[in-house]
């Protein structure tokens, strides 16, 4: 009887030793949004982002190697991934271009309209974060295609930085599709 009360003793004392490992949720970080502007006759209609769809899950990616991807278990979104990086385009949108109406709703028939396709956004084994896709925007009969593709090197351990560098490259995409429609922006 003294030997199942040690073994169930040393059973409990085991198991208060390891803890289990928590749920942990993250976002991507904020962008500084500008003052809208009212009177501007351009204006720009952000499309919903949309994301492959491996990426259409709360889960974190994990690539292990060129064929391999794996969805996080504790490491969640807090939010669906489309609906931050349509947020987060609109506001980077919003802070660069300010001359610009930047919407998620069509006024006029003529208004400028963007849509972004992503195939990657996740990190890698060897501590990369890669994000590609495609954006298209139509300014009127024109429609002008910019594809991206970046990886990018994680500062530091763990998914806080993951999710910080992924975060910094979406900044990136949105620069590049800001260039692409101040190069011969719509009348």
């Amino acid at each position: 009887m003294r030997y199942l009360a040690f073994v169930f003793l040393s059973l409990a004392v085991a198991g208060c030793g390891s803890s289990p490992a928590e749920l942990q949720y993250y976002r991507l970080p904020a962008v500084a949004a500008k003052a809208p502007v009212v009177q501007s006759t351009k204006v720009l209609v952000v499309e919903p982002v949309i994301v492959a769809s491996y990426l259409n899950s709360n889960a974190l990616v994990y690539q292990n190697n060129e064929v391999n991807l794996q969805l996080t278990r504790l490491h969640q979104w807090a939010e669906a991934l489309d609906q931050q990086l349509t947020r987060n385009l609109q506001a980077h949108l919003s802070a660069t271009l300010t001359d610009w109406r930047v919407t998620q709703q069509v006024s006029a028939p003529g208004d400028s309209r963007l849509t972004v396709q992503i195939s990657q956004f996740h990190t890698t084994a060897d501590g990369q974060v890669l994000i590609s896709g495609q954006a298209s925007l139509l300014q009127g009969e024109t429609v002008k295609q910019l594809p991206f593709e970046l990886q990018l090197p994680i500062a530091d351990d763990g998914y806080d930085e993951v999710v910080k560098t992924l975060g910094q490259g979406w900044g990136q995409v949105a620069a590049q599709i800001a260039s692409m429609l101040t190069e011969n922006p719509a009348s």
